[in-house]
């Protein structure tokens, strides 16, 4: 019986680490990081805070980064200067994809 139990537990384990082992992997994206601040406030007082675009929002840009696709702004859509998530979108990140 011990026999049978401890074989069981070898092919459960071999069987969840093989699924694990054979998913797709995650699609990546180079991108940046760049967080909205919709402030015009803070964008004009902090000595490092740029426009993105003629949207009315600030950015301090930061370095670049290698995510998922759908952990940047606007899964991958969002643009600084165009259209873009800020804080309080359900798509929102300060990570942006480098298309």
């Amino acid at each position: 019986m011990k026999r049978i139990s401890a074989l069981f537990s070898v092919v459960a384990i071999f069987a969840l680490s093989t699924g694990t082992a054979l998913a797709a992997p995650v699609e990546k994206t180079n991108g940046f990081v760049c967080p909205v601040i919709e402030s015009e406030a803070v964008g004009l007082h902090n000595p490092q805070a740029v426009p993105l675009g003629e949207t009315g929002d600030y950015t301090i840009p930061g370095p670049d980064v290698s995510v998922p696709v759908h952990a940047t702004n606007g899964n991958g859509a969002g643009v600084p200067g165009g259209p873009h998530s800020g804080p309080g979108d359900t798509d929102y990140t300060a990570i942006w994809a480098r298309n």
